[in-house]
């Protein structure tokens, strides 16, 4: 347990814990990878699994699927070339792009992967009727939240319903 986990304003440090869970899954995500002799990190996974589900594709369409920076991706796509898995190709329709494709390697990680996944599948099905909450939905529930109205936005609605609030008191106390 952190500093924030008991303050009473914990619930404002929510990316603060969702973070470490986030980590937490990664680390364990980390082990469950080496446990089935698969070489890259799990941050990593999406990437290759896009990959090998569309045969060829670019870093930038990479990014752009996954909503995730182009830098960040770059940095994945680099870390699985250092280590086999991918390797980069000339678009033939136009000669500045590169096309990134599952190397032999790649190709038997991505067959190993998939069982992998299935069981990671499984265990956070479990996780979750552990817990008594789907923590995928709520995930996509709060950040659909979020972009309909953000926290500025709901911290302003509160400070103009609480002004009004004031506004009213103060005219009632006047009368």
């Amino acid at each position: 347990m952190t500093f924030v986990d008991s303050d009473p304003w914990r619930e404002a440090f929510v990316a603060n814990l969702l973070d470490r869970l986030a980590g937490q899954i990664v680390e364990q995500g980390d082990d469950l990878l080496g446990d089935a002799g698969l070489i890259f990190p799990s941050r990593a996974v999406s990437s290759v699994l896009l990959i090998g589900q569309r045969g060829t594709i670019s870093t930038a369409d990479i990014a752009k699927t996954l909503d995730q920076p182009h830098q960040l991706v770059s940095q994945r796509i680099d870390l699985l070339i250092k280590f086999g898995v991918v390797e980069r190709t000339d678009d033939p329709g136009d000669g500045r792009r590169k096309l990134l494709k599952l190397t032999r390697r790649g190709r038997d990680q991505y067959r190993r992967l998939q069982p992998c996944l299935s069981e990671a599948t499984q265990a956070f099905v479990e996780l979750f009727a552990e817990i008594e909450c789907d923590l995928s939905a709520i995930a996509m529930r709060a950040m659909s939240a979020l972009d309909r109205r953000s926290i500025l936005d709901r911290v302003n609605d509160m400070k103009q319903a609480s002004g009004q609030q004031n506004d009213k008191e103060e005219s009632a106390s006047l009368s």
